[in-house]
């Protein structure tokens, strides 16, 4: 997607989010890859975006290397957080939606997910009272609710606080077109190219739209 479209400067304090419902979505990709987990919510006309990204703390400076990324920064900044040893542990991510809630006060209603290698996080989300929704990862499922998210950001609707990695990941973004003008994204030429959080951020507005009227409602 074009930098024209996805670039939004604009930031908020979270406490300004704080006793909102928020739909999630999650892109788990690989137990060594680059891991997000995502709210959002829909409050005072605006979308706003909340992510967190993870990364296995042992392979952080072969991805340094190879994604020709500051993820060292990331981490400093609070985007990104560090898993310990060589794999995403997915306990993590589960955390982070739990601190969110309990901590921010953001109560996500649902959770999409791919349920893809998901069955052990599904369970544990469980566990911690959190409604979990399959996302299946195609143009049949992703189509419209990308569409939506190509024209709120083309509209400057998203606030997701001026994140530097979710930028990336929409710039590595492309939209492949079937027969029936369905779309839904993949990567560039390049395959070492990070989508993980454009794909989380659709899954969160797979689940939006699923729920629309009820999320509207409830948030009022």
């Amino acid at each position: 997607m074009d930098y024209e479209i996805i670039n939004n400067e604009a930031y908020f304090d979270i406490e300004e989010l704080r006793g909102s419902y928020a739909v999630g979505g999650a892109d788990l990709s690989s137990t060594t890859d680059l891991t997000c987990a995502t709210l959002l919510i829909d409050k005072n006309g605006s979308k706003y975006s909340i992510q967190q990204y993870f990364i296995p703390s042992e392979r952080l400076e072969e991805k340094i290397v190879e994604d020709k990324v500051p993820y060292s920064l990331w981490v400093e900044q609070g985007l990104l957080t560090l898993c310990d040893g060589a794999r995403v542990n997915y306990e993590d991510v589960t955390k982070w939606f739990v601190k969110m809630r309990d901590e921010f006060e953001i109560y996500p209603l649902w959770v999409g997910f791919d349920n893809w290698n998901a069955n052990y996080w599904v369970e544990e989300m469980k566990n911690n009272s959190f409604t979990m929704e399959d996302v299946i990862q195609g143009a049949k499922t992703m189509s419209s609710p990308m569409k939506d998210m190509k024209a709120d950001l083309q509209e400057n609707k998203i606030n997701y606080n001026n994140n530097p990695i979710l930028k990336w990941c929409l710039s590595n973004t492309v939209i492949k077109v079937d027969d029936n003008e369905n779309i839904r994204p993949i990567k560039g030429k390049n395959q070492r190219q990070r989508i993980d959080g454009t794909v989380s951020l659709i899954d969160a507005y797979v689940i939006y739209n699923r729920h629309k009227e009820d999320y509207i409602n409830m948030n009022g």
